[in-house]
């Protein structure tokens, strides 16, 4: 059964949990409420995350049948894992849709969780994730801090107001939604939707039935609050500016005597959170969305002096329970310091050391505790040295092609010709 928590809800299931006696899940949830994390050098993060792989292998071995043999069958011990053995696990995103996830769960896994879901844009079955409340509590601690980090500040309670250009109905649907839905009630800070989920009307995935909830809207405009937190798909942003830029001048004065906008306002500390791709909209580069969308939406600095609204841009995917977040100003992305992301070469699968070659995306996250999250989405990223806690960077480069993706079906050994072996 699923329930539909709060915040607090979800951490006081999780505090129950029965897996929290488990060393290496101790570790994990101390670990993830550590905020000095971001404060550690890459060399030390990285020999963190290869401990962890250690732990989190030989906890998947004891909790899964299914794991004990694949690691067998693979020659994996995993008292002396590393990171090269990542490539062979790792499983592509179309194995996760349908019910797909179900066979990759620990025998002992936690109900009272929920499930997400893709956004269905792609015609295919959407990938479904179980979530137990471990899991949830880790993904809003978790993306709570790699947020704050970025941000460059705390959030504060009960200060300021935040849209979000979905539906309420999207929370207990989408992971993007969720977390914001969820570290926004941590904080007791007003979220409104700025759009009504309308069934019905239109043909298409969730994410094209949304019309326009007015009078959440309004209200975000004509609010006083500060920070103003406007989280959207970047076709939101988009198509709102392009309104703006289209309106004939004796409608935009009516509308600003209305709303008081354009300019939208977002005072001190405000920011424009984009993530979930295009949803089925053709959209310019994000760069240009991003210049667009700057000659209507403003923000404060410290002292209270406008500067060009700033922006972060989110990858996140159902299939994860962190995501990657933009550094301000630019458009490479940094994941959280527990996260191990890799890339691998798109003909062979195997790692790729270079930084700034192109390749495929994989990512481990061994603070999981209901399944060994270690997959690869679809997206062909490049990386590059950065300066920062992780020692690196990525760079989103494109989505494969449906043509491209049938190379998702690598020749290599690993984890999928294990599955293919074992159903056929």
């Amino acid at each position: 059964m699923v329930f539909k928590m709060n915040s607090s809800e979800i951490f006081e299931l999780a505090s129950k949990s029965k897996l929290l006696k488990d060393p290496y899940v101790e570790r994990v949830w101390n670990l993830i409420n550590d905020k000095t994390l971001f404060e550690k050098s890459p060399d030390y993060l990285l020999s963190l995350r290869k401990s962890l792989l250690k732990e989190c292998f030989s906890f998947f071995k004891d909790h899964s049948e299914y794991y004990s043999s694949l690691f067998e069958k693979l020659n994996i011990n995993p008292g002396n894992a590393g990171f090269e053995d990542l490539a062979k696990l790792a499983i592509p995103s179309d194995m996760l849709r349908g019910d797909g996830h179900k066979q990759f769960l620990i025998k002992d896994v936690e109900e009272g969780g929920e499930y997400f879901t893709s956004s269905g844009t792609t015609g295919k079955d959407p990938v479904k994730i179980y979530r137990s409340p471990l899991d949830l509590a880790i993904m809003i601690k978790a993306n709570t801090n790699l947020f704050e980090y970025i941000y460059g500040g705390i959030l504060e309670e009960k200060k300021g107001v935040a849209l979000f250009m979905a539906a309420p109905e999207l929370r207990y649907k989408l992971s993007f939604v969720a977390f914001v839905h969820l570290t926004l009630d941590c904080k007791n800070i007003e979220l409104l939707y700025g759009m009504d989920l309308v069934e019905g009307k239109k043909e298409g995935s969730q994410w094209q039935k949304l019309e326009p909830n007015k009078e959440n809207l309004l209200k975000f405009l004509k609010s006083k609050a500060e920070p103003k937190l406007f989280f959207t798909a970047p076709a939101g942003v988009y198509l709102l500016a392009e309104r703006f830029d289209k309106m004939n001048p004796i409608k935009k004065i009516a509308y600003k005597l209305i709303t008081g906008t354009p300019p939208i306002n977002l005072g001190r500390g405000g920011v424009i959170v984009t993530g979930g791709g295009s949803k089925g909209y053709t959209l310019p580069p994000y760069e240009k969305i991003v210049s667009l969308s700057r000659k209507y939406f403003v923000a404060k600095d410290k002292n209270g002096e406008d500067i060009p609204a700033p922006f972060m841009d989110v990858l996140g995917m159902t299939e994860t329970l962190t995501a990657f977040i933009d550094r301000f100003g630019t458009n490479e992305k940094l994941p959280h310091p527990l996260s191990h992301a890799f890339i691998l070469n798109p003909k062979t699968f195997e790692m790729m050391e270079e930084d700034s070659k192109e390749g495929v995306l994989g990512i481990f996250n061994p603070f999981v505790t209901s399944w060994l999250e270690l997959f690869y989405p679809g997206d062909l990223m490049t990386s590059q040295p950065s300066k920062s806690y992780y020692g690196k960077e990525f760079k989103y480069v494109r989505r494969f092609t449906v043509e491209e993706g049938w190379d998702l079906q690598r020749a290599c050994g690993g984890t999928l010709e294990e599955m293919m072996t074992k159903k056929s």
